[in-house]
C-alpha cells in the first residue's frame, strides 16, 4: 500500500497496481471479499465500488489508526456493505471462520503506508525523529524496537538483521548498537540512525538504514509469521473459484507467498520413488501465472514506492479427495 499527503482523507491513499489487483480478483458483485491490509483504504474503496449486489467487504488492519481513518471514510456503508475490524491476519481468519464466511476473494497488500511512516508514534521512518517503537498495535505486541536494540545481545541483533533485513553488515551494526547503548538508551529513530551513521559510509547509508528499519519492523510485528498464518487461514475460507491476490515488496515476503502457492498447487508430496501415492495431500490452489505481475513504468514514475511491488495470484480449486489403501 502507498499513500501521499495532501487533499482530503478519501484521496490520501494511492493503491499500488490497482487495475491489476481488480482484474486478478475478478470481482463478483454478489461475492464476499476480505481485504486483510486495509491501510488507507484505496484498494478497499475500489473493491467496494464493484461489490454492488448482495456482497460484502470485510476489511482488517492491525493498526488502530487505519481503522479510525476507514471508519470515517466508509461511514455511509459501515456495517452494511463494509465491515471494518482491527485484527492481524490470524485473528481476521478466526473471525471469518467463526461466522462461516465463504470468500470470493482475498487481498493482502503487504506494503507500509505513508501515514504509518509519517506517524509520530509508530516510529517506522529514519527520516524524522520519533519514538523507536514500530508496533502497529502496542496492545498486541509486548516488545518495541527500542526494547530489542537496548536489551538483546549483539548476536541476537545481528541474526535479526541478517534474517529479516538481509543486511551484509549485520554484525558490525549490532556491535555498534551495543556500543551506542552503553550509558544511555537508544530511544528514538534519530538515536538509532546516528549509531548507524557512525560506521556506515555515506553512499551506503540510505540502503543500510532501510534494511535495518525493515528488519526491526518485521521482527516487532512478527510480520512473516503473520503472513504464513494468514495464508494458511485464508485459503480454506475461499469458495471454489475464489481468488487470492497478494502484493509483496521484498524477497522474504515474496518467497513465502510463492512457496505457499506452489505447495498448495500440488496434489502429492510422496517421495518420487513411491510407485503409488500414499499421502493425503489435496490440491487447493491453482496458480495464475508462473511469474508475478509487476507495476508498469508509468506507475513507478507516478508512485516510486510501487517499484518493488510483485503481485501473485491463485485460484481456489476443489481437489480430488484421495482414498488411500
Amino acid at each position: 500500500m502507498d499513500e501521499r499527503a495532501g487533499g482530503t482523507a478519501p484521496t490520501y491513499h494511492v493503491p499500488v497496481m490497482l487495475p491489476e489487483v481488480l482484474s486478478a480478483l475478478a470481482v463478483d458483485p454478489d461475492g464476499d471479499y476480505a481485504d486483510g491490509t486495509l491501510g488507507g483504504g484505496g484498494h478497499a474503496a475500489a473493491i467496494l465500488d464493484l461489490v454492488r449486489g448482495a456482497g460484502h467487504l470485510y476489511a482488517f488492519d492491525a493498526d488502530p489508526g487505519a481503522i479510525a481513518n476507514a471508519t470515517a471514510r466508509f461511514a455511509g456503508d459501515l456495517g452494511a456493505r463494509i465491515i471494518v475490524r482491527q485484527a492481524y491476519f490470524t485473528e481476521a481468519c478466526e473471525m471469518l471462520a467463526a461466522e462461516g464466511i465463504r470468500l470470493a476473494g482475498v487481498l493482502l497488500d503487504l506494503g507500509v503506508s505513508s501515514r504509518q511512516l509519517d506517524s509520530d508514534q509508530i516510529g517506522l521512518s529514519y527520516r524524522q525523529e520519533m519514538p523507536l517503537d514500530m508496533r502497529f498495535d502496542a496492545t498486541a505486541r509486548p516488545r518495541s524496537a527500542a526494547d530489542i536494540v537496548n536489551d538483546d545481545s549483539p548476536e541476537k541483533i545481528a541474526t535479526l538483521l541478517r534474517q529479516y533485513g538481509e543486511e551484509p553488515a549485520a554484525w558490525k551494526i549490532a556491535q555498534a548498537i551495543a556500543r551506542g547503548r552503553s550509558g544511555r538508551r537508544i530511544a528514538t529513530t534519530t538515536d538509532l540512525r546516528e549509531v548507524i551513521e557512525s560506521m556506515i559510509p555515506g553512499h551506503f547509508l540510505i540502503k543500510t538504514l532501510s534494511r535495518v528499519f525493515q528488519a526491526l519492523r518485521i521482527a516487532v510485528n512478527d510480520e512473516l509469521g503473520e503472513l504464513e498464518r494468514g495464508l494458511a487461514g485464508f485459503i480454506p475460507l475461499l469458495r471454489s473459484g475464489g481468488r487470492f491476490a497478494v502484493l509483496t515488496y521484498h524477497s522474504l515476503e515474496d518467497r513465502i507467498v510463492k512457496d505457499t502457492f506452489r505447495d498448495e498447487e500440488r496434489s502429492c508430496i510422496c517421495p518420487p520413488d513411491f510407485p503409488l501415492c500414499r499421502c493425503d495431500k489435496v490440491q487447493r490452489l491453482k496458480v495464475l501465472g508462473r511469474k508475478p505481475l509487476l507495476p508498469t513504468a508509468e506507475e513507478i514514475e507516478r508512485n516510486p514506492r510501487a517499484r518493488s511491488a510483485k503481485l501473485r495470484v491463485a485460484e481456489r480449486v476443489e481437489g480430488m479427495v484421495k482414498h488411500n489403501l
